[in-house]
């Protein structure tokens, strides 16, 4: 697998200018490109879902 095949989904969307505005000062306040600070949100996100999702594992239950 290459470099750009991680990255072949694309998605579109639009924002009210008030987010983007602020996406965007955040974006150049962390010296990056919006689009990796919007992947990166959105990945921390589904992360964040994943486990809230996953039912924990106690120690009793592992025998």
């Amino acid at each position: 697998m290459n470099r750009d095949d991680r990255y072949a989904a694309r998605i579109a969307f639009r924002l009210p200018q008030p987010l983007y505005d602020k996406l965007e000062k955040w974006a150049e306040e962390e010296d990056r490109p919006l689009a990796n600070l919007v992947y990166t949100i959105v990945k921390q996100a589904v992360a964040e879902r994943e486990r809230r999702l996953t039912p924990e594992v106690t120690a009793e239950e592992l025998g």
